[in-house]
């Protein structure tokens, strides 16, 4: 009876095994799909922002695109606008998403934790959303976005600024 109790634990150890691993595979396969597509949005805004800038430059009147400055602007319009923060030495601009949290620190006068940072963007501050906002904002720590100066404290990284406008 044990034997046969430890050999269908085993069968099914080997089964959830083989599902974390194909789900591993899948996550592998999605991350790559999102980083094209991150790269390819970059691309988009790099060339909208120059666009605007040499319409800008041919009709000083009249500009061609719409420009927000990211203090003014409101998170759920940032896919429409020029980008909040750019590395300033590769004019490098961050993925779309992470913009509603790139222009909130911009505006910030000092840095700020993810719960502030959570209840500033959205609507619930619970646990769960402040952690996975922190990890958002680890990994933004870890692509040189955002600095941690302090343990849970978080600020625009050296040389990423809001943009210089037209």
């Amino acid at each position: 009876m044990e034997q046969e109790l430890l050999a269908l634990l085993k069968r099914h150890e080997e089964a959830a095994r083989r599902r974390v691993e194909g789900l591993r595979a899948e996550l592998a396969a999605l991350s790559e799909q999102i980083a094209a597509a991150e790269e390819e949005l970059s691309d988009l805004v790099v060339t909208q922002a120059t666009l605007a800038r040499v319409f800008a430059e041919g009709h000083p009147g009249e500009p061609e695109f719409e420009q927000v400055s990211p203090r003014d602007a409101d998170p759920d319009d940032l896919p429409g606008c020029l980008p909040p923060v750019v590395r300033v030495a590769t004019g490098e601009v961050p993925a779309e998403g992470d913009w509603p949290m790139l222009a909130l620190l911009a505006s910030a006068d000092r840095p700020l934790r993810a719960k502030a940072i959570c209840e500033r963007l959205e609507e619930v501050a619970d646990h769960r959303h402040v952690e996975t906002l922190r990890m958002r904002l680890k990994r933004m720590v870890r692509g040189e976005w955002l600095a941690e100066p302090s343990r849970g404290l978080f600020a625009l990284a050296d040389g990423v600024r809001a943009p210089d406008r037209p």
